[in-house]
């Protein structure tokens, strides 16, 4: 039983998570007729499909890195287009358009040029993680500065970017150890080595899950919210 709520955790939690970030998002817009969040729905239903083929592939034993640097890619994009569209200011629209620009570059270098594409890039993945986690305290220091009479809570892009500030926060952190320990243990890489890599992912998957509880919460309660409000 433990065995398999281990798996669970460490190789299925993620994939469930993405879907459970896309039933949100389609929940919502559904119940909305929220055009805005058609290309969120497109990413997590394409980041469910990358990581659910990574996660079957686990149980055979084969590589899964290349489907990480495709999330990767599509993670920086979508995201950081779907937070390009939220801000008002130029410069800060520019510095998010930057950004994408910038880990593209770097990805295209390191998976195309230099063809680095045996082990996980956590370095990529905490770049990603820092950027976004950027993009969030620019959409709330905008929110903070045009304060509105609608009540913040009632705002599908306050729990969006909650959820997102969550995961990519203690993933940032989580990247740059699991960069720490791949390197550290790279030449040896025993059973109980491997353990401590496996106990990080499971972790960065309880965040992704949390966030994604969030989002769903939020879709729920603004839905309630309405609903009350016309009854």
């Amino acid at each position: 039983m433990a065995t398999i709520l281990r798996n669970l955790l460490v190789n299925y939690l993620e994939p469930l998570a993405y879907l459970l970030y896309l039933v949100a998002v389609w929940f919502y817009g559904r119940k909305k007729d929220d055009t805005r969040l058609r290309p969120l729905r497109l990413y997590y239903f394409l980041a469910f499909g990358l990581m659910i083929t990574a996660s079957l592939l686990i149980e055979f034993d084969r590589s899964t890195t290349l489907y990480y640097h495709i999330h990767a890619f599509f993670t920086i994009w979508f995201l950081g287009l779907y937070f390009r569209g939220l801000l008002n200011s130029r410069f800060q629209k520019n510095t998010v358009l930057a950004l994408i620009l910038a880990t593209t570059v770097y990805m295209v270098v390191k998976t195309l040029v230099l063809k680095e594409t045996r082990l996980f890039d956590s370095i990529g993945y905490s770049m990603i993680s820092a950027f976004v986690v950027l993009f969030v305290f620019l959409y709330f220091h905008q929110e903070l500065r045009n304060v509105k009479d609608k009540n913040i809570l009632d705002d599908i892009n306050f729990w969006l970017s909650s959820g997102f500030l969550i995961y990519f926060l203690g993933s940032f952190i989580i990247f740059l150890t699991y960069h720490y320990f791949t390197l550290q243990i790279l030449a040896t890489y025993t059973q109980a080595e491997r353990d401590v890599l496996t106990n990080l992912w499971g972790l960065h998957n309880c965040l992704l899950f949390v966030g994604a509880l969030s989002l769903l919460g939020g879709s729920l309660w603004i839905i309630y919210r309405n609903k009350s409000a016309l009854s």
